[in-house]
């Protein structure tokens, strides 16, 4: 089971990467320029299409650390594997090859899940910043994962269901810390 939960995590760092950098870089004066909404103020059958919270400065940082992310895994894999083999010799642990491009797709899918679920969250009625339980924590992995799967052809699915066991409690965590640290107003 060690062995499982770190090879999902491994594979979707990037995903995770870039979720969580647009909230990061939200406060960055130097960025301020870019905090444009996507949806460029625009509405669609009277509701906002988007909402101000997802920025052009959110959607590039975002892609670009997550692919980023996985650019340092790539170069890392074997060192890597080598250290967490050492921690547990007796697990056979098998770390997912990380290239740019899969790094790319997985980045590039997390943040169009948020935005696809950022859609869908002004069409039911929700503000933005109102809590959609499940569909906030797991909306950048099915993206993530739909995206891969353009690119590999192929889902393991034990890997993905470790994935989405693992990330709502993940990312319930990260946006406890995100508002500890002012990062972000409401932790969900």
């Amino acid at each position: 089971m060690y062995s499982g939960i770190l090879e999902a995590l491994w594979f979707i760092l990037p995903a995770y990467m870039a979720n969580s950098t647009p909230v990061n870089v939200s406060k960055l004066r130097f960025l301020e320029t870019y905090g444009k909404p996507l949806d460029g103020g625009m509405y669609w059958r009277g509701i906002r299409i988007l909402g101000d919270g997802k920025t052009w400065r959110g959607l590039v940082s975002g892609i670009f650390i997550g692919t980023f992310s996985g650019i340092l895994q790539s170069y890392f894999h074997a060192d890597s594997q080598v250290f967490l083999q050492s921690l547990r010799p007796d697990d056979l642990l098998l770390l997912p090859v990380m290239t740019p491009v899969l790094a790319f797709m997985l980045s590039f899918g997390a943040l169009a899940g948020d935005l696809v679920a950022s859609f869908i969250k002004r069409r039911i009625g929700l503000k933005s910043g109102d809590p959609a339980p499940l569909m906030d924590q797991l909306d950048f992995v099915f993206g993530a994962i739909f995206f891969s799967w353009l690119l590999i052809g192929s889902i393991d699915y034990n890997r993905f269901f470790i994935i989405v066991f693992i990330t709502p409690a993940i990312h319930v965590l990260g946006n406890f810390i995100a508002c500890a640290w002012k990062l972000k107003k409401k932790p969900w």
